[in-house]
Formats: structure tokens, C-alpha cells, sequence
């Protein structure tokens, strides 16, 4: 049997090789080894550190500039733009902060979608299921535990009452990832005097249920992207870590 060409083989490799190089440089950004403002040292320089070439550094670049983490200022080079928590990071522990991330790319296409034909298309017993849902998270929430399966279940009972039967299947089709993420995002709270039930979560839930209820979708539109926007910048707080 002939070998593959090397092409082949570098194009196995090159998203292994980036995935390690993406979890070293967010790890020392996470761990304040890199810290916000900080330029990161040059392409070659990383390159070398890491030994590997520089098309598989500048790929997990650009990974960490999409998930926010780092800019790119033209003739200057990469900066540190935001840290994630550290707590994100030890939750992340069976799906990566760049899955999550990337997740919210594809949600706020489905979903965004989803509220908003819920708002035209609801049946009164399927806004009776959104509703079921958020009390059980608000329930969870206010006695401080993480509400599972609850915030996923909430954002299914919309897609289902879409009207659209595609919606829901890739919401199905998603699910675990997608509740792996939820979970992270539910579990993370401020410390301190920051701590505190997740008002703003649930208000954000809450917007989105009396949006639908009122046959609103085109609000029920802006509140389903700004709370996916708002968990999304949650994940990128490091503050929570204060």
C-alpha cells in the first residue's frame, strides 16, 4: 500500500498541532502568565517556543482572536484583549472554551430564529412549557444549584414551538454539546460582593417568554440575541475570578 503524500499527512496533523497550541496560549492567558494588554511575543518567536510551524501558530491565532481573546493591531502584533475566567476553565474540563464559544455562533443563528417564529407560531400549551422550564430553572438558580438539563430544555420548548421541524431536529442533534456549554455558563458566578442569585440571567429568560407570550417577534428576536451575546460575554469575564 502506497503512503499518503505528505500533504495528506500535514493536513491531519496541522488541527492537532493547533488545538495544543491554542490550549497553551489560552492557559497562559487564563493563568495571568499573559496578561489583558500584554503583546504576546512575535509569530516566529511562538512558533519556536512551541516547535511548531508558523501556519499552525498563526491558525490557533486566529482561533483566539475569534473567541475575543486576542486582537491583532496591523504592524504591531497580538495583544491579550480579555481573559476567561479561571473557574471557565476548570469547568471546561470535558468540552473546550473554543467549543462552547464556537456554539454561540451557530445559536444565535438557530435560536434567534427559533424566538421568533415561537412568537408568531406558539400554541398556548407550548407557551405552558416555556413557562414549566424557566420556573424550574428560576427554582434551581434561587437555591443555588446549577439547573442541569433545565436551560437547555427552556431553549428546546422555543425551537419546538417554532413551527419548524428543522429547528428543533439540529437543536436535537446538538444537544449534548450544547447542554455541556449551558452548564458551564450557568456555573460560573461572581464571588464576593459580586455574589448573588443570576438575576440577570433570568431576566434575560424572561424577556424572551414575555416577548413570546405577547406574539412580539420581532422583540422576541432581540431578546433571544442579546442573551446569547450577554452568556457569551459572561464566559469572557475575568472578574468572575475577583
Amino acid at each position: 500500500m502506497r503512503a499518503p503524500p505528505a500533504s495528506a499527512v500535514a493536513a491531519v496533523e496541522r488541527p492537532r498541532l493547533s488545538d495544543h497550541v491554542y490550549s497553551r496560549l489560552l492557559g497562559e492567558i487564563v493563568e495571568g502568565r499573559l496578561a489583558v494588554g500584554e503583546r504576546l511575543p512575535s509569530e516566529h518567536e511562538l512558533a519556536q517556543q512551541f516547535g511548531v510551524s508558523r501556519p499552525v501558530l498563526r491558525e490557533a491565532l486566529r482561533r483566539l482572536q475569534g473567541d475575543g481573546v486576542v486582537v491583532s493591531r496591523q504592524g504591531s502584533g497580538n495583544y491579550v484583549q480579555r481573559s476567561p475566567s479561571r473557574r471557565v476553565a476548570a469547568l471546561s474540563s470535558n468540552v473546550t472554551l473554543h467549543d462552547i464559544l464556537e456554539s454561540f455562533e451557530l445559536r444565535l443563528a438557530l435560536e434567534v430564529l427559533s424566538a421568533r417564529r415561537a412568537a408568531r407560531h406558539r400554541t398556548p400549551e407550548q407557551l405552558r412549557e416555556i413557562e414549566r422550564v424557566l420556573l424550574l430553572m428560576r427554582t434551581r438558580l434561587s437555591q443555588g444549584r446549577t439547573p442541569q438539563h433545565s436551560d437547555y430544555d427552556f431553549h428546546r420548548a422555543i425551537a419546538a414551538a417554532s413551527g419548524n421541524a428543522l429547528l428543533l431536529q439540529v437543536l436535537d442533534f446538538l444537544a449534548e454539546r450544547l447542554r455541556g456549554g449551558m452548564n458551564v455558563t450557568l456555573a460560573v458566578r461572581p464571588k464576593g460582593p459580586r455574589a448573588q442569585p443570576n438575576t440577570r440571567v433570568l431576566d434575560e429568560h424572561d424577556r424572551i417568554v414575555h416577548a413570546i407570550r405577547m406574539g412580539d417577534a420581532d422583540s422576541a428576536a432581540i431578546a433571544m440575541s442579546y442573551h446569547l451575546d450577554q452568556a457569551r460575554q459572561r464566559l469572557l469575564d475575568g472578574q468572575l475570578d475577583l
